[in-house]
């Protein structure tokens, strides 16, 4: 049987919006690491919209489990991201007809009516934007995972 804290982590889930540079760093650190399926990558010019399923590490019940002291295994979920007011979409060494190809989420980099989601290896996805919307959602359950993305220290 759960304890309380273990069923209260496992059922609170992620619903935010970035609208400014300080919310999408917010949304970026909360989506590093996620595993993006190209297949689950869908960019509708006729809604001007960019959609994807991505496979999140919780990093929030990490780091909420280190501040109490209580053990906690390492979890994934589903997250819908949707990016809105997308005027055009362009990608640097991702080829976007592979559909059986993984992107790991670095982080978004904003300019002037740019987004650009950056991914190891140097991929990128670039997008032209109106203005800044993106809403990011946790769907079903969560799974566990019993690696922990590790980032080389930089001096």
């Amino acid at each position: 049987m759960k304890d309380e804290f273990q069923q209260k982590i496992c059922t609170n889930y992620l619903r935010l919006q970035a609208t400014s540079p300080d919310d999408l760093k917010v949304l970026s650190a909360l989506l590093q690491d996620s595993i993006v399926p190209i297949a689950d990558i869908l960019y509708t010019p006729s809604q001007k919209q960019v959609i994807m399923v991505l496979q999140r590490f919780r990093w929030e019940l990490t780091r909420n489990a280190e501040i109490i002291g209580k053990p906690i295994g390492y979890q994934r979920c589903l997250c819908g991201l949707v990016i809105d007011k997308v005027e055009s979409m362009q990608t640097h060494q991702i080829d976007m007809k592979d559909r059986s190809q993984f992107l790991n989420f670095l982080t978004f980099y904003d300019g002037a009516q740019r987004l650009d989601l950056q991914f190891s290896d140097s991929k990128v996805i670039r997008l032209r934007i109106d203005s800044l919307k993106l809403t990011a959602t946790d769907v079903g359950k969560s799974w566990p995972t019993t690696q922990r993305p590790k980032h080389e220290e930089t001096t």
